[in-house]
């Protein structure tokens, strides 16, 4: 409904200027770099009393020819971060943990987002990928699988099969 103007106020109209001149109207839309998905997958979740999972998606970006992965879905309920984060931002944190074991949140820091869920849903589909293990600790402390080293450039060659002219 409109608003009725107060007497006080004064209305003011538009400037309308004669000429021949062309406007282009240009749209600020949001440009998606990640239509090319190399890899979706899902992974249980942490927790032993759940049978639900995590859902996640690894795509090349179309400038960089980097792979980035989010997670994008969950089952069960649980929010968290859908943004896309770098691969090699992930295995850069795993890289440096050795073989001792060590908790999800160590992968909270490739996070913009705050969700409490991201670093346990993210180290889940770590899981999921084969990269690391359950530690014999805990099931919530984590260990580097033994053929990390393997499975890390399995992934990381993604974008390079991808890539390759045919």
């Amino acid at each position: 409904m409109a608003r009725k103007t107060n007497q006080k106020e004064k209305v003011v109209q538009p400037e309308i200027v004669e000429g021949n001149e062309q406007v282009t109207v240009v749209e600020e839309l949001p440009v998606d770099h990640f239509t090319h998905i190399v890899l979706e997958g899902k992974a249980k979740k942490l927790s032993p009393k759940t049978e639900n999972h995590v859902f996640y998606e690894i795509a090349i970006h179309d400038e960089e020819n980097e792979l980035y992965i989010r997670m994008s879905g969950s089952q069960g309920g649980g929010l968290h971060s859908k943004e896309w984060i770098p691969l090699k931002d992930i295995t850069a944190v795993l890289d440096v943990q050795g073989d001792k074991p060590f908790k999800s949140s160590v992968v909270k820091c490739v996070f913009s987002g705050q969700s409490a869920n991201n670093a346990g849903f993210m180290a889940a589909c770590c899981r999921g990928l084969g990269l690391i293990i359950q530690s014999e600790k805990s099931v919530f402390l984590h260990v580097l699988a033994k053929d990390y080293v393997t499975i890390r450039e399995e992934i990381l060659s993604l974008v390079g099969d991808e890539t390759k002219p045919e």
